[in-house]
């Protein structure tokens, strides 16, 4: 993955700007993706699931939701590493049970 740099300026009146930016080599590894619905709409909201895949078995490992614009990230991930995503909208509730074994 190359470097990536973004900034904001607001010149003034008459004001000229000189900048120089460096960039490093950024090998983290991430997936960013939009949610849309059948009419290419934003689907706020989602229950995005994300899943590591080895031997065959599936493991959580991260859990976002859609912003408005139905934007999600997962990072950084493993690399040379097989994944799932799975996404839900008003289709499943998920609760955490806590056990204890006393």
């Amino acid at each position: 993955m190359t470097g990536h740099a973004q900034f904001y300026f607001k010149p003034a009146v008459g004001e000229q700007i000189e900048t120089i930016v460096h960039t490093e080599t950024d090998k983290r590894t991430a997936i960013c993706g939009t949610v849309l619905d059948k009419a290419d709409k934003p689907v706020e909201s989602a229950l995005v699931l994300l899943f590591r895949i080895a031997d065959e078995k599936e493991e959580l490992i991260y859990r976002t939701f859609t912003d408005k614009s139905g934007f999600f990230v997962f990072g950084p991930l493993e690399y040379d590493v097989l994944h799932l995503i799975r996404i839900y909208k008003n289709s499943v509730k998920l609760r955490e049970l806590e056990i204890r074994t006393d």
